[in-house]
């Protein structure tokens, strides 16, 4: 169907007609806090060209199962040498963040959307990036890419949404060039303009999206300021200097890990604004909740 939708769009495209977008066959699904949704969980980028999926994610997927999360737990890969993926695609270092996303909008969609079925997406690092171009591209009616999407939460850890400081240090390869702040890539990611506070807007699906946010300032790859800085409903800064405690700092590889431990932190709403520096739960366990609960942290 999105093969015929493709042709029909180009060549409505070239004849200077008006493109129709398809709308979804069924009604969007609704919105609920559940622990029934499939989740999909994306990785970062890899200087080594590749991730364990299970490596990467099996502690955040424990720490779900444990709190009685039902629906299906997948991880989707963009590397050929990424190993464990529940969905695969072969990309390398040098393969646009755009191209991925389309991959990664085409899996959520054939898989799920397409059958009435919403998702939630967690994403660590660059691929928070990927999942933004998903739903961006897809919202714009972006010619060969899906007809719509129903993602109901997304969780970023450490996404670099203003770029990467050190991403100059890699830009031999192409998607780290693509995360250097100021890139080509960032002005194509932020075409919806500005919301709350002047920060740039979040694509969503069809159905809606609840993003959630975090950084931390021990983060040595992801500025605090780059993790946060859009315009989602909830946005998390992890910062164990600012509480009296010995409570452990959250690096840039602990946020798919960690789940064990009391952390420093301050959480911000766009109904209550930032609360104070307090100790709260995990990363892993804060994407649990962004994932469980409808429209609060």
């Amino acid at each position: 169907m999105r093969r015929v939708l493709t042709l029909l769009t180009s060549l409505a495209v070239t004849a200077g007609l008006t493109v129709v977008v398809a709308a979804p066959a069924q009604a969007a699904p609704g919105r609920g806090d559940t622990k029934d949704n499939p989740i999909i969980f994306v990785h970062g980028f890899a200087a080594s060209g590749g991730h364990d999926c299970n490596s990467t994610w099996l502690n955040a997927r424990t720490h779900l199962r444990n709190e009685g999360w039902t629906g299906p737990l997948s991880t989707f890969g963009y590397y050929g040498g990424s190993t464990n993926c529940t969905f695969q695609h072969d990309g390398n270092r040098d393969t646009s963040i755009h191209t991925v996303a389309h991959r990664l909008a085409d899996v959520i969609y054939d898989e799920y959307s397409s059958n009435g079925v919403k998702v939630d997406v967690v994403a660590h690092s660059m691929g928070g990036l990927v999942i933004r171009s998903a739903l961006l591209n897809v919202q714009r009616n972006t010619p060969g890419w899906p007809p719509y999407l129903y993602v109901e939460d997304v969780i970023t850890l450490a996404t670099p949404h203003e770029g990467a400081q050190d991403a100059n240090f890699c830009a031999f390869w192409l998607q780290c060039r693509q995360m250097i702040p100021g890139s080509v890539f960032f002005d194509e990611l932020e075409v919806l303009g500005t919301g709350t506070g002047g920060r740039p807007k979040l694509p969503v699906s069809a159905m809606g999206t609840d993003w959630t946010v975090m950084s931390s300032f021990e983060d040595d790859i992801t500025l605090e300021s780059s993790g946060v800085n859009v315009d989602a409903s909830h946005r998390l800064q992890y910062n164990a200097a600012q509480c009296t405690g010995d409570e452990p700092g959250v690096e840039h590889g602990d946020f798919p890990r960690r789940v064990a431990g009391s952390f420093c932190v301050r959480i911000y709403t766009r109904v209550e604004g930032w609360t104070g520096w307090i100790l709260q739960t995990s990363p892993v366990d804060r994407a649990y909740r962004g994932a469980y609960y409808n429209s609060s942290m």
